[in-house]
C-alpha cells in the first residue's frame, strides 16, 4: 500500500466527491462514506511514508549542501594558503634579488677601488724605478765618461 502515490489518493477522493449525488437546494453532496474512509485510511498510511521520504530527501540535501560548503571552504582556504605561500616565496625571491644587486654593486665598486689603488701603486713604483734608473743611468754615463780616453784632436 506504500507504493500508492498520495496524489493518486487525492485524485480518488476528488472523484468520489464529484460523483456524489447533490442534495437539492443545498451545497451538500451525498457520498459513499465507506469509500471515503477507505481512501482516508490509505492516505494515513501513505502520508507518513512520503513525509519520511521528504524528510530524508531534505536531510540528504542539507548533508550534501553542508559537504559542498565545507569543501568550498577547504578549497578557498587552500587557495588562500597557496597565495600566501606564493607571496612569501615571491618576497624571498625579491629580497634575494635585491641582495644580489647590492652585493654586485658593492663588489663592482670594491673592484674599481682595488684597481685604482693598484694603478696608483704601480705608477708610484714605476716613478720610483724611473728615478732610480735615472740615477743609475747618470752614474753609468759618468763612469763611461771617466773611463774613456781623451779624444785625439791631431789625427
Amino acid at each position: 500500500m506504500t507504493s500508492i502515490d498520495i496524489l493518486f489518493l487525492v485524485d480518488r477522493l476528488e472523484a468520489v466527491l464529484q460523483n456524489g449525488q447533490r442534495v437539492p437546494f443545498t451545497h451538500k453532496v451525498m457520498i459513499d462514506e465507506t469509500e471515503c474512509y477507505d481512501i482516508i485510511d490509505q492516505m494515513r498510511l501513505v502520508v507518513p511514508e512520503e513525509v519520511k521520504a521528504a524528510k530524508k530527501l531534505s536531510q540528504d540535501r542539507d548533508r550534501v549542501q553542508g559537504e559542498a560548503e565545507a569543501q568550498a571552504e577547504r578549497i578557498i582556504q587552500d587557495a588562500m594558503d597557496q597565495r600566501e605561500e606564493t607571496l612569501a616565496e615571491y618576497a624571498i625571491v625579491a629580497a634575494a634579488e635585491e641582495r644580489r644587486v647590492e652585493i654586485l654593486e658593492d663588489a663592482t665598486q670594491e673592484a674599481e677601488e682595488i684597481k685604482a689603488q693598484a694603478d696608483r701603486y704601480a705608477l708610484d713604483v714605476l716613478e720610483a724605478l724611473s728615478a732610480r734608473l735615472g740615477t743609475f743611468l747618470r752614474e753609468v754615463d759618468n763612469g763611461i765618461d771617466a773611463l774613456q780616453p781623451p779624444a785625439d784632436d791631431g789625427d
